[in-house]
């Protein structure tokens, strides 16, 4: 009897084997600054004490990552996917994000001072008991985005229908000279003077 030929797999199966990770990377007490994740499957990696200040993560998926006790410090993080991530006690400060998916992440007492957030989708993500001072956000996406238990994207449509309702300083700074000047010819003209005998 004739062998048969073994099944081939299907292009989704074999897609399926060749991107998944087989084991979620480990990195524990390790100094890793410096250090280039160009193209990085780092799907469900554990960073834990890890120091990787001036790293650069372009291209790497993170999703569902968890980075606890990580100096990302000056750090490149570009183009990266960090979906459902979680982050505790991480430094950022200095860090530059672009380009980068942090949808449904949880980021917790971590110091993200003076960092700038290009084109992040920070949709659903959750940030608690951070350092958020001078931070620039630019063109973000920022629905359901929760910083200490306020929705920020609420916050800012209440500030601008606030703003679109009260007229701006400038409108107001127009209408007032327009008035004290009528006020002032009126205040200029002579008094009438009365016809004599009366």
């Amino acid at each position: 009897m004739a062998k048969k030929p073994p099944i081939a797999p299907s292009r989704a199966d074999a897609e399926e084997q060749v991107t998944r990770p087989a084991k979620p990377e480990r990195f524990h007490g390790a100094t890793l600054a410096g250090a280039d994740f160009d193209d990085a499957d780092l799907r469900g990696a554990r960073f834990h004490n890890v120091a990787l200040a001036g790293a650069d993560f372009d291209d790497a998926d993170l999703r569902g990552a968890r980075l606890h006790n990580v100096a990302l410090t000056d750090a490149e993080i570009d183009d990266a996917d960090l979906r459902g991530a979680r982050l505790h006690n991480a430094t950022l400060a200095g860090a530059s994000l672009d380009d980068i998916a942090l949808a449904g992440a949880r980021v917790d007492n971590a110091d993200a001072a003076s960092t700038r957030w290009s084109d992040v989708s920070l949709r659903g993500a959750r940030f608690e008991q951070s350092d958020l001072r001078d931070v620039a956000i630019v063109g973000c996406a920022i629905e359901g985005l929760t910083i200490d238990g306020v929705r920020i994207d609420r916050l800012l449509d209440e500030a601008r229908g606030r703003r679109s309702a009260s007229p701006s300083p400038e409108a107001k700074k127009e209408a007032l000279p327009k008035k004290s000047a009528r006020a002032t010819k009126t205040t200029k003209k002579k008094p009438r003077r009365s016809a004599p005998g009366k």
